[in-house]
């Protein structure tokens, strides 16, 4: 996984579909592409571990628990691209019903070469793989 390429392409996408707020699904505890990507756009991170969401928010990221089964809408505010990297498969589809729900562009970094759910399209960026929604 290279995370020069994949915090390009997400960086590019945002920039190309003017969005101002992006947020990360999912962090867990990889913090390089939130960390570069803060330096660019409004950015929320979101994790159900708590313990993720407190070493996000000692490395200056704006960090939330919240549970992808049962979202708190409101976090999500404003928000215009979801992005998560390497989320189980069984998870993509709620956050592609997040994204749905407050209408914002989604972006996935698929964890092996997985089929993409429906909805998704495949993009291929310099060997990088991703599933949007724009």
């Amino acid at each position: 996984m290279n995370v020069e390429v994949i915090t390009e392409f997400i960086k590019n996408f945002a920039e190309e579909n003017n969005c101002k707020k992006i947020t990360e699904v999912g962090i867990g505890f990889k913090f390089d592409v939130a960390r570069e990507l803060n330096n660019y756009f409004n950015l929320i991170v979101v994790d159900i571990n708590e313990k993720a969401v407190k070493k996000a928010k000692l490395l200056g990221l704006n960090a939330y628990k919240d549970d992808l089964f049962n979202p708190n809408i409101n976090l999500y505010e404003d928000v215009d691209l979801i992005y998560s990297i390497r989320p189980p498969r069984d998870l993509q589809p709620y956050i592609l019903e997040l994204s749905e729900k407050i209408n914002a562009n989604l972006i996935i970094r698929p964890l092996l070469n997985e089929t993409p759910i429906k909805e998704l399209k495949l993009k291929n960026y310099k060997g990088e793989v991703f599933y949007i929604k724009e």
